[in-house]
């Protein structure tokens, strides 16, 4: 099969001419730029692939690593840069000529055409690549994928494993040069971990050239020899896994600049003994797509403590915030707020009992004045007076969004539009508030004035879920600390038990493992 992996002729595929005549690696990448409006996804990013090469592509949210997949793969066009494959360029192709080119992509949540067969949704990217099947490819495909057995079978009844191993077999059918692996280890545990890693490397030691954006850190070290590091679109180290794992660049991003003091005044639960918690979750899992995200989940916040929810990316703390706001179901356990089982209520109902979600991404909308923002989530039954008195009590806590009450929200600063959504979520004075990733992408004194604003709100005496990624600057205010690990609780305790470095990277990655 090593030979029907790698067999390729671009040349036939239709590939476009490269702008100039060099020697050239495989896979060039040359200046890459991508927006996304005034955000800059990828910058000025280069990297070049070599035949029978795997590399890995890590970094924290934000950082790039999809959109620089899916400019490989023509899903984005870059508004500036090169993109070349054995010296032809692909950055003017569309998607379909680019797959044909010889780039194919394994996604992290499989989509297969659920009604066809496993064999006749593969067949399809044999039909694609050539308008007619090759039965052996197929065959073989399956058989490598560990799929024979289940080639007649609908695609919609596969578990997650074997849905995993299809998007492996759907990418193998066009008959890559380079293949694109999108986080396709998400979800998976244990021994699925393992047979998922050997897949995969069976597939590159046939010689195949893998870029590989991926979370779990072990399929990471087992399965490349060098790692390129992106953060904010940009690249900030490249190494071996061991290289980077020592990096002290590296570390900094994941785990935050500077080194945390905790206040001996914030120290446990606020409440007496007698009080009930806000938030109650017992034996919780959920998941989507087929996807378990989070396993079993003990958790509780006090009346008035600040609870950080702490791990790396892909542990399923954006998941977890969502199971109790009622975004995303629960598959086993219960959700109690205030006391009342909320395990099968829908949002709105939740939001009328007393919580509130800042989600990550502002998520503002376009054309609606700051004032109006704030309006549409005070419910309030008193239009003006009420509301004006809460308009004001929100702009207390964030003075500087109080001079642009009738500015489109959307054309404020990032730092601005940040205050704008928490106060849009602080406005129906919530008993509780989840802050998902608040200080993502912002400047230090942006940040710095947040967490002052975070205080204050905990002092007037709405407990806080604080979800972050800056661990060091998250732990000066937190009074108990959960850390996840691919859907699990790795460490709960309190704060300064973590500001031991070592401690904190044995609960933030699991046992000797150094990042994810």
């Amino acid at each position: 099969m090593g030979d029907q992996l790698t067999e390729t002729s671009p040349e036939a595929r239709g590939a476009a001419p490269a702008a100039a005549s060099h020697a050239v690696s495989l896979l060039d990448v040359t200046g890459l730029v991508k927006r996304f409006g005034g955000v800059a996804a990828v910058k000025d990013l280069d990297l070049a692939l070599e035949r029978g090469e795997a590399v890995g592509v890590i970094g924290p949210n934000g950082a790039g690593k999809s959109t620089l997949l899916k400019c490989i793969a023509g899903t984005h066009r870059p508004n500036a840069g090169t993109i070349s494959l054995d010296g032809k360029r692909l950055d003017r192709l569309s998607p379909p000529r680019v797959a044909r080119a010889g780039v194919a992509m394994a996604h992290q949540i499989p989509r297969p055409f659920k009604r066809l067969t496993v064999r006749e949704n593969v067949r399809l990217g044999a039909l694609h690549l050539r308008g007619r099947e090759d039965q052996g490819s197929v065959d073989e495909i399956l058989e490598h994928c560990g799929l024979g057995a289940a080639a007649a079978r609908p695609a919609g009844a596969l578990g997650l494993l074997d849905l995993k191993r299809l998007e492996l077999a759907k990418a193998l059918s066009l008959k890559p040069q380079v293949l694109l692996l999108d986080e396709v280890a998400a979800g998976l545990v244990g021994d699925e971990l393992d047979m998922i890693v050997a897949l995969i490397a069976g597939i590159q030691a046939r010689g195949m050239t893998i870029l590989l954006v991926e979370h779990v850190e072990a399929v990471v070290r087992e399965l490349v020899k060098r790692v390129i590091v992106l953060d904010w679109g940009q690249k900030i180290a490249e190494g071996t896994p061991a290289e980077i794992a020592a990096d002290p660049v590296v570390q900094e991003v994941y785990l935050g600049s500077g080194h945390a003091t905790i206040d001996a005044r914030r120290r446990g639960p606020k409440s007496s003994s007698a009080s009930a918690p806000v938030l109650r979750l017992e034996g919780v899992s959920a998941g989507y797509s087929g996807m378990t995200v989070l396993r079993n989940i003990d958790l509780a916040i006090e009346p008035g403590e600040i609870v950080a929810v702490l791990g790396a990316n892909g542990a399923g703390k954006t998941t977890l915030t969502r199971v109790i706001s009622g975004l995303t179901p629960t598959t086993a356990g219960t959700v109690e707020l205030l006391g009342s089982d909320v395990t099968a209520l829908p949002t709105h109902r939740r939001i009328q009992l007393g919580l509130a979600h800042c989600q990550e991404g502002r998520r503002l909308f376009a054309g609606l004045t700051v004032f109006d923002t704030l309006s549409v989530a005070a419910q309030t039954s008193d239009a003006r007076r009420e509301l004006r008195e809460r308009v004001e009590w929100v702009c207390s806590i964030f003075p500087a969004i109080a001079d642009f009450l009738e500015q489109d929200a959307t054309t404020l600063s990032g730092g601005q539009q940040q205050m704008v959504a928490i106060a849009r979520a602080l406005i129906a004075k919530p008993r509780l508030a989840l802050l998902d990733e608040v200080s993502l992408g912002l400047a230090p004194v942006i940040v710095d004035r947040l967490y002052e604003a975070i205080q204050e709100i905990n002092a007037q005496g709405i407990a806080l879920l604080l979800v972050e990624q800056n661990v060091r600057r998250c732990l000066q205010v937190a009074d108990r600390v959960y850390v996840l690990d691919r859907g699990g609780i790795s460490y709960q305790g309190a704060p300064d038990l973590l500001l031991d470095e070592q401690e904190l990277r044995k609960a933030y990655f699991g046992g000797d493992r150094h990042i994810e």
